[in-house]
């Protein structure tokens, strides 16, 4: 077990005693992936669980309702410091940046939904996580937390977290009908009925498209139902159902010296693929007091992902068959401690995750006639971890946090290639968090966190090398947020995120071993105001930089250069005119820039350059009457060409300017 070391107790104990002598800090108080069946709103979730820290994002339905998002995830560009990259194989989860990690398919960062963890293991990295189960009209809000700061969440938040919570009551119905250049249609829609203690939700999606270049078609459906009772005035229950399903070609990517030439697009079919996922959940929520509830969910998936990879020799294929299983129990107490209010969450949670993995050759793209398969493997991780989370204001101006979690992870993997079963090298890991906020007045908030994460071993490493450890990730986070001038808002906040104990490859033996160490560091801001009425006005901006400490990978010295792939600066800025009715209108201005790297390893010889930044302006218009709208959401209106990802030695084209006309219908 890794206990915190001296160091660590020493800065922990020095934030809680300077903010009791003068020092400045954060209420830390997370959103809760608790879900509170009778509270479903942004204000009302805060108030019966922990309000959101002063660095959060959080984004509304009023935010995102009106407007048009290719995919779920680009819903993340409204969070400062974040940059997508696309890998454009349809609805193959794909990847952000955030903090200075680079999320491949989407691993590192925990995704919730209605507090039902979406991350999946032993594929495509550990924690990939999929947004297009989503249906964007489907969302209540988003809570987007920075870093390993919460306790309630995990192994995979460490980049952060991005809790969705969705419309479960109300009287209500949405309809959207839209089409689009490359023959794209998309059809969604989400309707709530309330008939006294019971309400329902149902929500569908059905999308399609044929790619803006050849060989990209693919086509999407969602649906998800949810229905809650409430059977006393203190014991409400809700059953929770979703369907998933979806398939895809996609070509292959450019290389460096095709994008130099401008041959942006390549017609070349590289591979596709289908997935399938079905679950359910169900969530109790009962009042014990006036100023305490408990919480039990219960939830369960299936998935399978098959993808093929079309090379020249052969075709590869990937599949991954997957069951999840799940329970998570929760106590929230509101109440005063002596003459200070008080916000107490304590919890256990459990997971069973089944899995199957195969790699092999098929030509045929038949499972029964798999050739050369080099992967086949079944593996069950089991997860089991312990949490609390305390909110205490101290007086009117000082408000501290303090929690800890606990996760313990064990399994075994019946490797069928070999023939050989392996049992998982147990981890016991614990991750304690503080922060501090202080107020002088009212509306200035300063303050400051730590908290600490973990990455186990990739893949099947967990269960083939019992000599690896975990990866430590430990984040500072120093900030100020404004709200005095209301409607204006602003948030800057400083970090530093350290990774040590990274896993590295070793040049001599080959082997792999806990030997690297490096520094993510930035600022970002985020502002936001109401000019008039009916006009509002954002703007966000982030500077980060990555630093190799101590990392020596294949035996080059990496130690004192520059992380590539990261992008420096992210600019983004736009407003949005939203009357009731009449005419509407919205524009948004991005940037990202260059991931530079000014220094390499003397004994780097790969490709040396900055990756290509670009601006890209979308653009919307519409008019609405009554309880209809009609809308046209331009993309990429100045047509620049750009790559939606980006790596040392291939590129994928973003889209081209692109337009979309809408059908709403709303009441």
């Amino acid at each position: 077990m890794r206990f915190m070391s001296k160091q660590r107790i020493g800065w922990v104990v020095g934030l809680v005693l300077g903010g009791l002598f003068g020092y400045d800090g954060l209420l830390a108080s997370e959103p809760s992936k608790i879900l509170k069946l009778e509270e479903m709103t942004v204000s009302d979730t805060s108030g019966e669980v922990s309000p959101p820290p002063p660095s959060a994002t959080i984004i509304t339905i009023d935010d995102i309702q009106d407007q048009r998002f290719d995919k779920t995830l680009y819903v993340l560009q409204k969070v400062p410091g974040v940059s997508i990259n696309d890998y454009g194989q349809g609805a193959v989860a794909s990847q952000f940046t955030m903090r200075g990690l680079r999320l491949g398919h989407n691993t590192g960062v925990a995704i919730f939904v209605d507090g039902v963890p979406i991350n999946e293991s032993t594929s495509h990295g550990d924690g990939y996580g999929d947004f297009n189960t989503i249906i964007p009209e489907d969302i209540e809000y988003i809570e987007v937390i920075k870093g390993p700061s919460s306790a309630l969440y995990g192994q995979f938040a460490r980049a952060g977290v991005v809790n969705i919570v969705t419309r479960r009551s109300g009287d209500f119905g949405l309809y959207k009908l839209g089409a689009g250049d490359f023959n794209r249609q998309r059809f969604a829609a989400s309707a709530g009925h309330r008939d006294g203690d019971f309400q329902s939700v149902l929500g569908v999606e059905l999308s399609r498209s044929q790619g803006a270049t050849d060989h990209s078609a693919w086509q999407l459906g969602n649906a998800t139902g949810k229905f809650s009772y409430k059977f006393n005035p203190d014991l409400t229950g809700a059953l929770t159902l979703n369907m998933h399903t979806t398939e895809w070609d996609h070509p292959e990517y450019l290389k460096r010296d095709q994008w130099d030439a401008g041959n942006y697009w390549s017609a070349k079919p590289l591979g596709g693929g289908q997935r399938y996922r079905y679950g359910m959940s169900t969530n109790w929520t009962y009042n014990a007091t006036a100023n305490a509830f408990f919480n039990l969910m219960l939830y369960g998936y299936t998935m399978n992902l098959t993808r093929y990879r079309d090379l020249d020799s052969s075709v590869r294929e990937e599949y991954h068959d997957r069951e999840m299983y799940g329970c998570s129990s929760s106590y929230v107490w509101n109440a005063e401690l002596g003459r200070m209010k008080n916000n107490l969450t304590v919890g256990v949670d459990g997971q069973v995750e089944l899995t199957h993995t195969i790699n092999a050759d098929n030509p045929g793209r038949i499972a029964t006639a798999r050739e050369h398969v080099t992967v086949d493997g079944k593996s069950n991780i089991r997860t089991y971890s312990a949490y609390f989370q305390n909110d205490l204001a101290l007086t009117r101006s000082w408000k501290l946090t303090l929690g800890a979690r606990f996760d313990h992870v064990e399994g075994e993997l019946d490797e069928r290639v070999t023939a050989v079963e392996k049992d998982m090298k147990k981890y016991d890991i614990f991750s304690p968090k503080a922060g501090l906020a202080f107020t002088p007045i009212d509306g200035y908030t300063l303050f400051s966190t730590y908290g600490e994460g973990f990455q186990l071993p990739n893949g099947f490493d967990k269960f083939n090398n019992p000599n690896l450890k975990e990866e430590i990730y430990s984040q500072y986070e120093l900030g100020f947020k404004s709200t005095r001038w209301h409607p204006l808002e602003m948030t800057l906040t400083g970090f530093i995120l350290d990774i040590d104990e990274e896993i590295v490859i070793d040049a001599v033996t080959g082997t792999k071993e806990n030997q690297g160490k490096t520094r993510r560091k930035g600022a970002e801001l985020e502002v936001s105001t109401t000019v008039l009425k009916h006009l509002s006005i954002y703007g966000l901006a982030s500077y980060t930089k990555g630093e190799y400490e101590h990392y020596i990978y294949d035996g080059i010295d990496y130690s004192g250069t520059d992380i590539s792939l990261i992008p420096e600066w992210v600019y983004s800025f736009g407003a949005q005119w939203k009357p009731d009715q009449s005419f509407f209108a919205g524009f948004d201005y991005r940037y990202v820039g260059e991931g530079r790297l000014d220094n390499y390893a003397a004994d780097y010889t790969g490709y040396k350059a900055s990756t290509i930044d670009y601006w890209v302006a979308d653009a919307q218009i519409g008019y609405r009457f009554r309880s209809y709208s009609l809308s046209l959401d331009a993309k990429n209106i100045f047509d620049e060409r750009y790559p939606s990802t980006e790596t040392a030695t291939s590129l994928r084209t973003a889209n081209p300017r692109s337009f979309f006309v809408t059908v709403v219908v709303n009441y």
